[in-house]
């Protein structure tokens, strides 16, 4: 292996971490409904949630995505689009996403 091969594998790994921390689309946020708080969720683990009801979770929130929290299938309950005209959305993966959709 040479140095430049290493150089490059460090690059594309750079460039893959930031690539996933990217901000959020004004259309994707979501918002907690008044009286609402993610207070009481827990971080996930290196293997998901301790409570089998729940899944792992990043939420597309106006700051930024939230990190990866315990939350319920129903957490779109909670949450309203910053975009009236968008429906609130979960998508599976590890971490999963909750954000708005058309």
């Amino acid at each position: 292996m040479s140095l430049s091969w290493r150089k490059r594998i460090l690059v594309f790994s750079a460039l893959a971490v930031l690539g996933s921390a990217c901000g959020v689309d004004d259309d994707e946020v979501v918002r907690l409904k008044e009286g609402e708080s993610f207070a009481d969720a827990p971080y996930c683990g290196s293997f998901g949630c301790e409570d089998v009801y729940q899944f792992c979770a990043e939420v597309f929130l106006e700051f930024g995505r939230s990190p990866p929290i315990c939350v319920s299938d129903n957490i779109c309950e909670r949450l309203e689009c910053a975009n009236p005209n968008r429906q609130c959305a979960v998508f599976d993966g590890f971490p999963g996403q909750v954000k708005c959709i058309d």
